[in-house]
């Protein structure tokens, strides 16, 4: 999926959710696009300069989706720019699992929809200059 206007990345390896967020949002003005996985992530962030805020399950199928953190400050490209993340867990999450990420939010499962919404709100708002 495709969306030129997308602002948004929903990363998780359950496709029926990414398709429910992604459909939350678009009732809420938000656009976005969603990846099962952090390959699938890279390749969409790559394709799509105007997403600035990655949302994202913490535990992926094989893959911890901290790890899109890493994948972006390694690649050539997507290092250049700047990020907000909103991760999801139904975990404890400590504050040093993201050390050096500075524009990230925390969401625990389960998940209120306006509560998502509003923290997607936030880090849209939140941008920095890239």
């Amino acid at each position: 999926m495709h969306d030129a206007q997308a602002r948004v990345l929903v990363l998780d390896d359950f496709s029926a959710i990414v398709e429910e967020l992604l459909t939350l949002m678009s009732l809420h003005g938000i656009p976005g696009m969603g990846a099962s996985n952090l390959g699938e992530a890279v390749t969409v962030l790559e394709r799509s300069p105007e997403i600035s805020v990655i949302t994202c399950d913490l535990r992926l199928d094989r893959e911890s989706g901290l790890d899109i953190v890493s994948r972006v400050r390694e690649h050539p490209e997507l290092r250049t720019r700047h990020f907000e993340y909103l991760f999801i867990t139904g975990d404890q999450m400590r504050p040093e699992m993201v050390s050096g990420t500075s524009c990230y939010m925390i969401l625990t499962k389960p998940v209120q929809p306006q509560e998502l919404i509003r923290m997607i709100r936030k880090l849209l708002a939140s941008e920095a200059p890239a």
